[in-house]
């Protein structure tokens, strides 16, 4: 009986706040229904594009195997062993400062070379 008691009195806790979901926050039905007010639709600005760019070549229509060559083709090109980004990054990382600059407690600049 009381675990019965306990759980009417969750529901009518939880059932409490209820209330501010209804329109006009009573429970008696509204008068009017809330009208969003009425905009012209949005334009959308259409954009002219036109140039002298050499590399530009306009978009074809593929069939879908056809597609699915060509990407195959091009991750191909695209792809690169680990030994080959290994080497990319240690020439990249072969171009760093041979100063490092800093500012100690007081506010002065501190000097000091770069140890590899």
């Amino acid at each position: 009986m009381k675990i019965a008691l306990g759980v009417f009195a969750l529901v009518l806790l939880g059932a409490l706040p209820a209330h501010a979901q209804s329109i006009g926050g009573s429970l008696a039905p509204p008068d009017h229904f809330p009208v969003l007010p009425w905009t012209a639709p949005a334009t959308p600005q259409a954009l002219n594009v036109s140039g002298t760019d050499a590399t530009f070549s306009p978009s074809t229509f593929l069939t879908f195997d056809r597609a699915v060559a060509v990407g195959k083709a091009d991750l191909k090109a695209q792809a690169r062993t680990v030994a080959e980004a290994a080497a990319e990054t240690r020439k990249a990382s072969s171009n760093r400062a041979k100063i490092q600059v800093a500012q100690d407690d007081n506010g002065n600049v501190v000097y000091w070379p770069v140890r590899k």
